[in-house]
């Protein structure tokens, strides 16, 4: 048998797949997305991450006002937008689905404090003028919640 003209070398070869990973890899990375609570008007935006923003793009408000006569309860939902590296998601959230979590947010979640939203309007219902201020809270999955920060519900509290 004739010794290869070139010996194989495997700390090179295992140096050269190294790099080679890490360079396909690196593209995927994603900037973290920052945990927080972030207060927000409609058509407000906060940067949750380099590149990666939240829009409170609108919301509809149907419910029924206190002491009023109605047919229906009525909805309240709030529409948002993320645009990150990886376009662009829509998603909604209101007093009955009070936590999303966006599959452009890599895991994280995104929870409405219900306890903060104002009652519903008396009179025809919301003017597009009026505008309907909302509290969010941003956080990773699983991640502990700050006692810095009031804690969220999903239903809204016992009058």
């Amino acid at each position: 048998m004739m010794p290869s003209r070139f010996p194989p070398r495997p700390l090179a070869i295992a140096a050269a797949f190294t790099m080679a990973a890490g360079v396909a890899l690196g593209g995927c990375a994603v900037n973290p997305i920052r945990d927080g609570v972030y207060p927000l008007q409609p058509e407000q935006s906060v940067t949750l991450a380099p590149g990666t923003t939240l829009t409170y793009d609108s919301f509809s408000d149907s419910r029924c006002p206190a002491n009023t006569q109605c047919i229906w309860a009525g909805r309240l939902i709030l529409r948002f937008i993320v645009d990150g590296p990886g376009g662009r998601e829509e998603f909604s959230l209101g007093p009955d689905q009070a936590v999303a979590a966006p599959n452009a947010l890599h895991g994280a979640r995104v929870s409405l404090d219900v306890r903060a939203l104002p009652p519903a309007r008396a009179g025809a219902g919301a003017h597009a003028a009026d505008p309907l201020a909302v509290t969010l809270r941003i956080s990773q999955a699983g991640a502990p919640a700050s006692a810095s920060t009031v804690p969220f519900t999903s239903t809204p509290p016992r009058p």
